[in-house]
């Protein structure tokens, strides 16, 4: 088994819910770890260390962990997340962190690492915590796959000692504001596993039909060769509207209105996959018919001598001073200290679907903020 499980835990959203992935994606190399991906091995890594020594992340701060300094903002973020995990200790409870979770009993071959866990003996319930460090794609608990395989897991390999009744599965995502927590039985937990065990054994098969939709497509890696995916999305537009010629975005139904916006974000990746395929292909030197790579837009920049002759003629003048930004200032001096010095303005109305947390802005609000 390669350090990578097939059906992984993180990629169970691809493919518990479009089993023809994991045989699609076979063909596709793994890329290398992104800018991104590495700043967060790097904030799970400090996570681990303050865990397992029981101490807080500003004793990091200025040194290196796995190659690369840890500043104020990153030590400020992975406190939250210590403080949320620590919250959950009892006298009564067991830590766990970064520890392998094998569910291959459930999924051939699968197993994960999560990131912590509590279990409370005496309340018989298992906290799972998940860090997630990124601030692109807002995380959510409710009925998360990957943290349920992690339970089913735990749950197989203690559950010889009968200490778990309930599972409570938290994503902490500091940088952007979102604790969540979701609450499952043992019991529904089961009933999840089998599930889980129908879709890998279709999936592992390589029989699986694709099944296209926006979570499973978000992160696969064949959707912009994906057949199915193109025959999706033409078939979204083409079964609502019977010319496409002559779409006029005022006279649309509510149902034609609802049904692109629905679908708008699958829709979009499958293009932006698209033309990040021809692009590749263009770039390795295969001919694409009707296309071809360019030099795009460039404007004119200082060259390397231009500073020191600008402040020679012109002196303070050659200088534009302003604020560094607040993240910037965070980075030097923590996020306690910049709170301080910050407001937060009404955020501008957007649209958003029925499902979204948030409360509906009313019409007595609107002439408030008009």
């Amino acid at each position: 088994m390669t350090a990578h499980a097939k059906l992984s835990a993180s990629g169970s959203s691809r493919w518990l819910n479009c089993p023809g992935s994991v045989k699609a994606e076979e063909k596709y190399p793994n890329g290398g770890s992104s800018v991104f991906a590495l700043e967060g091995t790097r904030a799970h890594e400090v996570a681990d260390l303050c865990l397992k020594a029981a101490c807080d992340a500003d004793v990091y701060v200025g040194k290196k962990v796995l190659d690369d300094v840890i500043d104020v903002a990153m030590a400020g973020y992975v406190q939250e997340y210590l403080d949320y995990v620590r919250s959950y200790e009892t006298a009564t409870s067991k830590l766990f962190t970064e520890e392998r979770v094998d569910f291959s009993h459930v999924v051939p071959g699968g197993f994960g690492t999560l990131d912590s866990a509590v279990l409370d003996y005496d309340t018989k319930t298992c906290h799972i915590f998940d860090l997630k460090y990124g601030k692109g794609v807002k995380v959510d608990a409710f009925e998360n796959s990957q943290a349920q395989l992690y339970a089913i897991g735990i749950e197989h390999e203690l559950s010889f000692l009968n200490s778990i009744d309930t599972f409570v599965l938290h994503i902490v995502q500091p940088r952007i504001y979102n604790f969540s927590s979701w609450e499952i039985s043992t019991y529904d937990l089961l009933g999840f596993s089998t599930f889980v065990a129908k879709i890998a054994a279709k999936a592992i098969s390589g029989e699986a039909e694709r099944s296209p939709g926006e979570k499973q497509c978000q992160w696969c890696k064949a959707k912009g060769d994906c057949k199915t995916l193109s025959d999706f999305t033409t078939k979204v537009i083409t079964s609502e509207f019977d010319d496409l010629g002559d779409l006029d975005s005022e006279t649309l139904t509510d149902s034609q209105k609802k049904t692109v916006l629905d679908n708008k974000k699958l829709v979009e990746t499958f293009l932006k996959a698209v033309e990040s395929s021809v692009f590749d292909q263009l770039d390795q030197g295969i001919t694409f018919e009707g296309y071809k790579l360019v030099e795009g837009r460039s404007i004119r920049k200082w060259s390397d001598e231009a500073e020191a002759s600008l402040s020679h003629k012109l002196g303070d003048k050659a200088y534009n001073k302003k604020l560094i930004g607040v993240g910037a200032a965070e980075k030097e001096l923590g996020k306690d200290f910049v709170n301080d010095l910050t407001v937060k303005p009404q955020g501008k109305t957007t649209l958003a679907p029925s499902s979204d947390k948030r409360s509906a802005i009313t019409s007595d609000l609107f002439e408030e903020i008009n």
